[in-house]
């Protein structure tokens, strides 16, 4: 089976979104990146980024025919870890949900 064109683009959106710093533009809540220069925090940690994509890829749905049908859920999972390892020194933050173990898993 291969990737579905709307699925390769929604990808590709993720990845212009993440990588000029618009996330928090497209999640429908402005609140959790607020104030957080991500791409700086993440630029030197491969490792985190690689938790980025895998927490948006384990998120994301698509219907039979390959239609995504959750793009906005899928990027907001991956800016709640964002915000989370990139808060300031003494910051608390809470993901709500918390995340499960699917969510997070490398493939």
């Amino acid at each position: 089976m291969r990737l579905s064109d709307d699925f390769k683009s929604a990808l590709r959106h993720f990845a212009y979104y993440y990588t000029n710093g618009t996330l928090s533009y497209v999640i429908e809540d402005e609140t959790i990146l607020d104030g957080i220069d991500y791409r700086e925090g993440l630029k030197t940690e491969a490792s985190l980024v690689e938790q980025v994509y895998a927490i948006y890829s384990n998120n994301i749905q698509l219907d039979e025919n390959g239609k995504v049908l959750n793009q906005v859920h899928a990027m907001k999972r991956a800016a709640q870890w964002i915000r989370l390892v990139c808060r300031k020194e003494g910051e608390e933050y809470k993901v709500e949900p918390e995340f499960e173990d699917w969510e997070t898993c490398l493939h």
